[in-house]
């Protein structure tokens, strides 16, 4: 018996050596994005240029061929919608998401290919989505199909787009399910005892909790079949995801059509929240993106959902946070944000930590890209756009795309989407969204980082905003400087929270970011406005080791900081505190 063991010991060692389970990194870029084609060509008569690239782009690039045990990393990066040949791909992609279905698809087809069959002598693969923009709804809505109907098995694959339609579909009164019809007259060779199917009624039926059960029996039986396997996601990571349900409806057209949805319900596959098959799901948000169509789809843990998820607001608009910006300063922050949740450098108790579990990324792509971004710096005049937390904000509401409408953000007070009219559901507010704030939001408040300002890009002659121009004569006129970053004022996506860090007035940079007050004390944002708000605090989002090694070059400001497992804190107010360089008022 003792021999017997002996071998089976031996034989799973030796398979084990032979067979490491991979892990499978789908890197789904934002709208108009595409790392493969790294050229942008001028318009109005100006030069072309290199595309900067995005996070989504910069992390593909990050991720080790393999980890530290030897686990093979398979990176498929999926260029954003709208970046096809030809000018009706280029605008009919990027403004309406046409070609969102064809994008998850390539996606899933990438890991069916891919993911290995169980095997009970070796762990199962594993899997990590990671998108911008669209792209994150991308990610967001292939994780949906995953966790509904599990990696289908190469048998299944040839119906495949059957099985994707009547997921897509559910809940369409007039379309009749597909997939099982076609497979069994595939297969006549199958016993009749065998050839089951769901209640197709239910698929019908426009209640969610009738369709959740019609595809648990769906389900079921593709594995009765041998034709799927349930797969645990191991993350999901986004960089501001936008639509809830398809194309935000322009808000004039709203107001003059008040029976138009919130949406223009061009996909129906509603089905991006959370399920207990996904481990950790990490979001991060622009807090001054503002533009109508790029409203934020948050996260929300429903009851029982076991799913570890953080949602972290950080200054910026929606580029800012994803990254493609000729400054990088706010996307290289978000870069090493998702790159410590990713990569496991969060986990409380590191005697849990698993290689296969999490990425593994190159620890020296940051500093490279740092280097490389120093000769972008010395040429920027403005101060206050150097340093961590102080990067350029580019205003992205801008002609054209301002006559679509704007929307500020409203941290802490989104509500639920209606997925039966697409409308927003006011008395239903999302509750369990985890959502705090980064620490670098407030070092830019305190010392007195500039406000969102116009992109060169966008202002003529180069693009069609011309109210840039008007603003900059009339500084020059009047010697106004630049406004500082308060997001807490009353048009200001914060407004109505207060920043509780011990300094007694925010209303205007405190240019010192140490505390009034000795001791420690824990930073968090808490609500006096009247608004109906989930939670009335939000806390400020813990730092890892690649945030550490990217706050360390900032060498000022980061001798004011400490880190500890419950997060930022300041530190007690030295005597003499030191002053940054011109973030301080002239004269003081």
């Amino acid at each position: 018996m003792a021999g017997a063991r002996h071998d089976s010991v031996a034989r799973e060692e030796e398979r084990m050596r032979v067979k490491l389970p991979k892990k499978l990194i789908v890197c789904c870029d934002g709208t108009w994005t595409d790392s493969i084609n790294g050229w942008v060509n001028g318009s109005w008569g100006q030069p072309g240029h290199l595309q900067s690239p995005s996070n989504i782009t910069r992390i593909a690039r990050a991720i080790r061929q393999e980890d530290d045990d030897h686990h093979p990393q398979i990176v498929y990066y999926q260029a954003g919608i709208g970046t096809g040949i030809g000018l009706y791909n280029h605008l009919a992609g990027g403004g309406t998401g046409l070609g969102l279905c064809e994008n998850v698809r390539e996606a899933y087809t990438f890991l069916a290919n891919n993911y290995s069959e169980h095997d009970d002598l070796v762990p199962n693969d594993s899997i990590f989505l990671l998108g911008f923009s669209r792209g994150a709804y991308t990610a967001r809505t292939l994780g949906g199909f995953i966790c509904t109907m599990g990696i289908l098995k190469k048998q299944a694959m040839p119906h495949f787009y059957e099985c994707f339609e009547d997921w897509e579909h559910a809940g369409d009164k007039h379309y009749p399910p597909s997939f099982f019809t076609n497979y069994y007259k595939h297969h006549e060779d199958l016993p009749e005892v065998e050839k089951r199917r769901p209640d197709e009624s239910l698929s019908r039926s426009g209640d969610h909790l009738d369709r959740e059960e019609y595809f648990r029996q769906y389900f079921k039986i593709l594995r009765d079949l041998g034709l799927t396997q349930k797969v645990t996601i191991n993350a999901i990571g986004v960089f501001d995801t936008v639509g809830a349900l398809g194309i935000p409806v322009n808000p004039l057209l709203q107001r003059a059509f008040p029976f138009l949805p919130s949406f223009i319900r061009t996909y129906r596959f509603f089905d991006t929240k959370l399920h207990n098959s996904i481990s950790n799901a990490f979001h991060a948000l622009a807090l001054d993106e503002h533009r109508f169509p790029y409203s934020p789809a948050v996260w929300e843990r429903q009851q029982g959902c076991t799913t570890h998820l953080e949602q972290v607001w950080f200054p910026g608009t929606h580029n800012n946070v994803g990254g493609s910006y000729a400054d990088a300063g706010i996307a290289d922050i978000t870069l090493a944000w998702m790159m410590d949740r990713m990569a496991g450098n969060m986990l409380e108790k590191r005697e849990e930590f698993r290689c296969r579990e999490w990425i593994k990324f190159d620890d020296d792509y940051l500093d490279r890209w740092c280097h490389c971004q120093q000769g972008y710096l010395q040429k920027q005049h403005e101060d206050r756009h150097k340093g961590w937390g102080r990067g350029k904000l580019y205003d992205s509401c801008t002609l054209p795309q301002s006559l679509a409408g704007e929307r500020k953000r409203a941290p802490g007070r989104y509500h639920a989407t209606n997925y039966e009219t697409g409308n927003t559901d006011p008395d239903t507010l999302l509750e369990d969204t985890q959502e705090q704030i980064h620490s670098c939001v407030r070092a830019r408040i305190d010392l007195g980082g500039l406000a969102v300002e116009a992109d060169e890009k966008q202002t003529f002659p180069a693009g069609l905003e011309i109210r840039p121009l008007f603003t900059a004569f009339w500084r020059w006129l009047t010697g106004a400087k630049p406004p500082t970053y308060l997001p807490q004022i009353q048009k200001g996506p914060l407004h109505g929270w207060q920043l509780k860090d011990n300094h007694a007035s925010h209303d205007a940079p405190n240019f010192d970011i140490a505390m009034d007050s000795g001791g420690l004390e824990d930073v968090h944002w808490e609500y006096t406005g009247s608004a109906w708000v989930g939670r009335r605090e939000m806390p400020e989002a813990r730092l890892g080791e690649y945030e550490m090694k990217l706050l360390g070059k900032d060498e000022g400001l980061a001798g004011k900081l400490e880190f500890s497992n419950n997060g930022w804190r300041w530190l007690k107010r030295p005597k003499n505190p030191t002053r940054h360089g011109r973030t301080m008022p002239i004269g003081s």
